[in-house]
C-alpha cells in the first residue's frame, strides 16, 4: 500500500512569489502555490538534516490545485527541516502563517513528530508554531492557520516544515496554497467545538467552543451562541477577553427537552459586530441524538488503535464483519439495547452508506475458524448512515431493541458503498490471541447479511463500542452522598471539561491499576484538565467535593 498515492502524471508550471494587499486590508508578505517543476524542491527552499524526500509533486491532495509540496515515505530517519526562503517582515510584528495540508498516515508509530517552526536569525534558533506527534491517525484535508508575534525589531523570518523520526512511518504529507500575512484588526474565528453527542432529555449538558483571535486587536465585546440546526437559540455566553493569537474556551449549558428526543444538529457561532472576516464565525454542525430518560450506557474497549476494517471496511465496496463482546465487559443483562456508538475518524464526509446490523449471543469464545450463523442473530438496524469528516463519536439508534441475556454478545455489521474510500478508521482494542473478530470483503457484489460468507479471516482486534440500554426507569435522584459530575468530551484528546453540582476541591486522574497520573486543586464547579500528555487509554477521573467523591471513566485518544 506504500505506493498508493505516490504515482502521479507530470505537470510543469511556473512558481509564483509576490507581495500584495488583500481586499480586507491585510498585507500578504509571502505566498506560494508551488506551481514549480515537479520532482525537485521549490526555488529558494532548502532541506536541512535528514534527507526526507520533499519535492513538488503533480498531485492535489492538500485541497488546492496541482502541483503541490509533497513529502512521501522513504528510509530517511532523524530530524529534517524543509526551510523557506527569507521573508521580509519589516514593519510587521503580528503575523499569520496559513496553508492547506493533508497528512495520510501509515499503520505504524515509532514516535514520529511533525512541526512547523519559525526562525528570525537565519536558523540559529527555532521556535515551534506547531508540534504534533504523528501517531496513527491522519490529519484530514483542511486549511490551517498559525498566529504568532515576531520579536520587536525583527526584519525577516524563515519558517520550516519539520519531520522527526522514521520517514517510512507515513504515506505522505501534502501542502499547498501557503501564505504569510499580517492580520486585519478585528477577526474572531471558531475553533474546536464539542460536547456530549448523546445527551439525556431533562439533564443539563455541557458544550464548549474554542474562540481564536486572528485580529491584531484584543477583543472581549462579543458573544458566543449555541443553536439548533433550525436556527433556534439554545444557549448564549458572554465573550471572554482574548488577545491576538490566543485561544479562549467558552462553555455552554443546555438542557434538552423531551421535544428534542431523537437526532438533531447543533452548532456554535460568534456574534461580533466589528468582525472583518465573518465567514469563519460559525462551526460545522455537530450531530447529536437526544436520549429519553432511563437510558444508561456501558463503554467497552480502552485501546486507541485506528482500524480500517472493523466494523466497516471502506477500502473495499462491501464488507461483512462479526465481533465478540464478553459478558464481563457488557456488565448488565436483562435490559434491551437501544443503540450502539463507535469512535471513528473520516477524512471526508460520506452520506447514505448502506449498513445492516444484527445482534445475538453465542457460547463460541472466538471467531478463529468459524462465523456465527446469522440465522441465530436478530436484525436490529437496516438503513443508511452519514459519516462526518473528522474525529467523531458515531451513534446508531437501533430500529429494534435487543434484550441482552448475559452471553457472548455478537455484533454483525454488513456495509455497502458505491466507491472505495481511504482515510476511514474506527478506534479499536486488541485481545491478543483471542480472535475477537472475523472479516470478509469484496468489490463484485454486496453481501447477504443472512448468508454466511464462503471466505473470511480472523483478527484479535475488536472495535471500541458503547452499548446503550433502557433501564425502564423514567426518573431517578442522584445519591445524596455523591456530587453530580459530568466530563466532556469523552473520549478526549486535549482538554477535558469537568462540571460538578458541588464546588470541587480536587480532581485526580488514575490509571485502572490505581496509580495516580495527575492531581490538581479545583476551587469551582467548572474545571478544565489538559490531558494531551497522557498515554492513550482508559483512566479514572475522581472529582472530590464536600459532598463526597465521584468517579467517571475517561478514554484518552490521540
Amino acid at each position: 500500500m506504500k505506493n498508493l498515492f505516490t504515482s502521479f502524471a507530470a505537470l510543469l508550471m511556473a512558481g509564483m512569489f509576490f507581495t500584495h494587499y488583500s481586499a480586507m486590508g491585510q498585507e500578504v508578505l509571502y505566498s506560494n502555490h508551488f506551481n514549480d517543476p515537479t520532482g525537485q524542491l521549490p526555488p529558494g527552499w532548502v532541506l536541512d538534516g535528514a534527507q526526507a524526500p520533499w519535492s513538488v509533486a503533480s498531485s492535489a491532495m492538500a485541497g488546492g490545485e496541482a502541483p503541490e509540496l509533497f513529502l512521501g515515505f522513504s528510509f530517511a530517519s532523524g530530524l529534517s527541516r524543509l526551510i523557506s526562503p527569507v521573508i521580509n517582515i519589516e514593519g510587521h510584528q503580528e503575523l499569520c502563517l496559513r496553508f492547506k495540508q493533508y497528512l495520510f498516515n501509515y499503520e505504524m508509530d515509532y514516535g514520529e513528530i511533525i512541526g512547523v517552526d519559525v526562525t528570525y536569525d537565519g536558523g540559529a534558533t527555532w521556535e515551534a508554531l506547531m508540534e504534533k506527534p504523528v501517531g496513527l491517525l491522519n490529519i484530514p484535508q483542511d486549511e490551517f492557520s498559525y498566529y504568532f508575534t515576531a520579536p520587536q525589531g525583527s526584519g525577516q523570518l524563515q519558517f520550516a516544515f519539520r519531520f522527526e523520526g522514521n520517514n517510512y512511518a507515513i504515506n505522505f504529507w501534502a501542502i499547498d496554497d501557503l501564505f504569510v500575512e499580517s492580520p486585519v484588526d478585528h477577526d474572531l474565528l471558531t475553533g474546536y467545538f464539542s460536547g456530549n453527542n448523546t445527551p439525556a432529555a431533562g439533564e443539563e449538558q455541557l458544550y464548549f467552543l474554542e474562540v481564536i483571535n486572528g485580529g491584531a486587536i484584543a477583543q472581549q465585546d462579543y458573544t458566543v451562541n449555541l443553536f439548533s440546526g433550525d436556527g433556534t437559540l439554545l444557549s448564549t455566553a458572554a465573550g471572554l477577553p482574548v488577545a491576538f493569537g490566543e485561544k479562549m474556551y467558552h462553555l455552554f449549558w443546555w438542557t434538552p427537552s423531551t421535544d428534542n428526543i431523537g437526532s438533531m444538529d447543533i452548532y456554535a457561532e460568534i456574534e461580533f459586530a466589528d468582525d472583518q472576516h465573518t465567514d469563519n464565525n460559525r462551526t460545522a454542525s455537530l450531530v447529536i441524538y437526544v436520549q429519553p430518560a432511563g437510558i444508561e450506557y456501558v463503554q467497552i474497549g480502552s485501546g486507541s488503535h485506528p482500524l480500517n476494517s472493523l466494523p466497516c471496511n471502506f477500502f473495499n465496496l462491501h464488507s461483512y464483519t462479526q465481533s465478540l463482546y464478553l459478558p464481563e465487559e457488557v456488565g448488565v443483562s436483562g435490559f434491551p439495547l437501544t443503540g450502539l456508538q463507535y469512535t471513528c475518524q473520516f477524512d471526508v464526509d460520506l452520506e447514505e452508506v448502506t449498513v445492516q446490523i444484527l445482534l445475538g449471543e453465542t457460547a463460541q469464545t472466538n471467531l478463529a475458524d468459524n462465523w456465527i450463523n446469522p440465522a441465530t442473530l436478530t436484525p436490529v438496524f437496516n438503513g443508511t448512515i452519514d459519516f462526518s469528516k473528522g474525529f467523531n463519536n458515531l451513534y446508531i439508534p437501533l430500529d429494534n431493541p435487543y434484550t441482552y441475556n448475559g452471553g457472548n454478545l455478537v455484533v454483525q455489521t454488513v456495509k455497502s458503498f458505491s466507491e472505495m474510500v481511504v482515510g476511514a478508521v474506527f478506534i479499536s482494542s486488541i485481545d491478543t490471541g483471542a480472535s475477537r473478530s472475523r472479516i470478509a470483503e469484496r468489490d463484485d457484489m454486496p453481501f447477504n447479511p443472512m448468508t454466511l460468507p464462503e471466505f473470511g479471516y480472523s483478527v484479535d482486534y475488536y472495535p471500541n463500542i458503547t452499548l446503550f440500554y433502557s433501564t425502564g426507569i423514567t426518573s431517578a435522584e442522584p445519591a445524596l452522598d455523591l456530587p453530580v459530575v459530568s466530563a466532556y468530551p469523552n473520549p478526549v484528546s486535549s482538554r477535558l471539561f469537568v462540571k460538578s453540582g458541588e464546588r470541587m476541591t480536587e480532581v485526580r486522574i488514575t490509571d485502572l491499576a490505581g496509580r495516580e497520573i495527575l492531581r490538581e486543586n479545583a476551587v469551582s464547579q467548572e474545571y478544565a484538565l489538559n490531558v494531551e500528555n497522557l498515554t492513550p487509554g482508559l483512566y479514572l477521573l475522581q472529582v472530590k467535593t464536600a459532598a463526597g467523591t465521584a468517579t467517571r471513566k475517561v478514554q484518552v485518544l490521540r
